[in-house]
C-alpha cells in the first residue's frame, strides 16, 4: 500500500459515502414508481421502458468512462458524474413529460457509470497493494446499505410530501455531501489516484493484448452470463414467491433482506480475497451463487429460501471483477478494461429479465428459468477457473506476439 495509510482509508470513507449516497437512490427507484404513474397517468409498460434508459446509458458509456479514467484524474471525473446524478434528480423533480423523464433518465445513467463503481474500483486498486479486498469490499458495502437507508427515507418523503419532493432529497446529500467530501479528500498526491502517469507504474496490458487473451474472454463470459442470472432472478423474485404461496409483504421483506446479506458479503468476501486471491474467490462466489439458486426452487419450504437468501446474498461478485482483472491482466489499464467489460454486464441485465419473463409466459412456471440461471451462474465459476495468472498472459504474448513484450510491464 502507499505510504500514505491514513489517508487511503480516509478515501476508502469518501467512496463508500458515494456508493451509499447514489446507488441508494438507484436501489430505491421502486418507490417513485407507482406516485409517478398515478400522477401522469402512464402505464407501467411506458414507465419501465423510460427507466430501463438509464442503465442502458451507463452500459453504453462505460468503455468510454473507463477510457477516461485512463487519461485523466479520477477526482475530476467522479465529481462531473456526481454533479449530472443530483442535477438529474432536481430535474426529474421538475419535469412533465416522457420526453423529459427519457432525456434525464440517460444522464443519470451516465453520471453513475461517471462517479461510482468503474472510478471506485481504479482508486482502491491504485491506492492499494495489500489488503485491497478488504478496502474494496468496505467501498462496495456502500452501494446496498444505501438501498436499504435510502429506501426508507425516499418511502416518508414521498409518502409525505409527494414524489418531487422525493426526487429533491435524493439529489440534496449528493450536493451537500458528496460532492464536497470528494472535492476535499481525493486531492491526494498527484499520481496516485490512477492517472495516465500513474497507470505507467502499474504492471499490466494494454487493451489491446488484453483482447487477444483468454482470460479476458472467460471473464467477459463470465460477466455476461452471471448478470444475465443475477438480474433476471432479482426482477422476477417478489412474482415468484407470492406465486408459490408468500404475501406480497413476505416477498418484498425477503428482497429487502438481500440487500443486509450483501452489505456483510462484501465484508466477508473482501477479506477472503486478499487470502485466496481475487479469482479463486470469485469462483467460489458464482458456484455459492449456483447451489443458492437450485435452493430458490424449493423455497415453499423456509429452509430453503433461508439458504437462498443467505447465500445469495452475502455472495457477491461487483468489487471481485477488479480483483479479477489485475491478476489475470494486470491494472495498467483498469478503468478501461472494467468499461468494456461493464458493455457484457449491461447485455446480462437486459437480458435476465427478458428470459425469466418469456418463460413464465410460456410454462406457466418459473422452475426452468431458475434451473436455466444456475447453470449459466455454474458455468460461470467455471469460466473464472479458466484464467491465467498475469505472468502466464503476459509469457504468452510475447511468444505469439513479440510486439507485445515492448508494452506490457513487468
Amino acid at each position: 500500500m502507499h505510504k500514505q495509510d491514513g489517508g487511503s482509508w480516509v478515501i476508502v470513507g469518501v467512496l463508500f459515502a458515494t456508493m451509499f449516497f447514489i446507488w441508494g437512490p438507484v436501489n430505491a427507484s421502486g418507490v417513485f414508481f407507482l406516485p409517478v404513474i398515478q400522477h401522469f397517468g402512464w402505464s407501467r409498460g411506458l414507465l419501465s421502458a423510460l427507466v430501463a434508459t438509464a442503465p442502458l446509458a451507463a452500459g453504453l458509456s462505460s468503455p468510454v468512462v473507463g477510457a477516461l479514467l485512463d487519461r485523466l484524474s479520477p477526482r475530476k471525473v467522479m465529481v462531473t458524474g456526481a454533479a449530472m446524478v443530483a442535477l438529474s434528480y432536481l430535474a426529474l423533480s421538475r419535469a412533465n413529460s416522457a420526453a423529459a423523464f427519457l432525456a434525464i433518465f440517460v444522464v443519470l445513467g451516465i453520471g453513475i457509470t461517471a462517479s461510482t463503481i468503474i472510478p471506485s474500483a481504479v482508486v482502491v486498486t491504485n491506492l492499494f497493494r495489500e489488503r485491497r479486498g478488504l478496502a474494496i469490499g468496505i467501498v462496495f458495502a456502500g452501494l446496498p446499505l444505501g438501498g436499504t437507508g435510502i429506501s426508507i427515507l425516499a418511502n416518508h418523503v414521498v409518502l409525505q410530501h409527494g414524489f418531487r419532493a422525493g426526487y429533491v432529497a435524493m439529489a440534496l446529500p449528493i450536493l451537500f455531501v458528496v460532492i464536497p467530501l470528494m472535492m476535499i479528500f481525493l486531492r491526494v498526491a498527484r499520481g496516485t489516484l490512477g492517472t495516465q502517469a500513474a497507470s505507467l507504474d502499474l504492471p499490466g496490458l494494454e487493451v489491446r493484448e488484453a483482447l487477444r487473451t483468454r482470460s479476458f474472454w472467460m471473464i467477459a463470459i463470465a460477466e455476461v452470463l452471471f448478470a444475465t442470472a443475477g438480474v433476471g432472478i432479482r426482477v422476477h423474485l417478489v412474482p415468484y414467491l407470492t406465486g408459490i404461496g408468500y404475501t406480497p409483504t413476505h416477498a418484498a421483506q425477503i428482497f429487502g433482506a438481500m440487500f443486509l446479506f450483501s452489505a456483510a458479503g462484501s465484508f466477508l468476501a473482501g477479506r477472503l480475497a486478499d487470502r485466496f486471491g481475487g479469482r479463486s474467490m470469485l469462483a467460489m462466489v458464482f458456484l455459492a451463487c449456483a447451489v443458492g439458486i437450485v435452493a430458490l426452487l424449493g423455497a415453499a419450504h423456509l429452509a430453503s429460501l433461508a439458504l437462498f437468501v443467505l447465500v445469495f446474498g452475502v455472495a457477491r461478485e461487483t468489487f471481485l471483477l477488479p480483483l479479477v482483472i489485475g491478476e489475470s491482466l494486470g491494472a495498467k489499464r483498469l478503468g478501461a478494461l472494467l468499461g468494456i467489460l461493464a458493455f457484457f454486464t449491461t447485455l446480462g441485465f437486459a437480458a435476465g429479465p427478458i428470459i425469466a419473463g418469456r418463460i413464465f409466459d410460456v410454462a406457466g412456471s418459473y422452475s426452468a428459468a431458475l434451473i436455466l440461471f444456475a447453470a449459466m451462474v455454474l458455468l460461470s465459476s467455471l469460466a473464472i477457473r479458466a484464467t491465467r495468472p498475469f505472468a502466464e498472459e503476459r509469457a504468452r504474448l510475447e511468444v505469439e506476439h513479440p510486439a507485445a513484450e515492448a508494452s506490457a510491464l513487468a
